[in-house]
């Protein structure tokens, strides 16, 4: 048995009944995730550039 697959499909229908049962709920909660990832990104983003300006001025 591939546990990973029935996995997968168990999130995937818990996913699809959150979203059916309650949408305002569910559009609310990926709002905050994808912000969250954004910021993530954005994090990274600075950080390197950081690091990037760092290198360039010590040469």
């Amino acid at each position: 048995m591939d546990y990973k697959k029935i996995a997968l499909a168990v999130l995937g229908l818990f996913a699809i009944y959150s979203i059916i049962s309650s949408p305002s709920q569910s559009a609310d909660v990926m709002q905050t995730v994808f912000e969250g990832i954004s910021d993530l990104a954005k994090g990274i983003g600075d950080v390197m550039s950081d690091l990037l300006d760092d290198a360039s001025s010590s040469e």
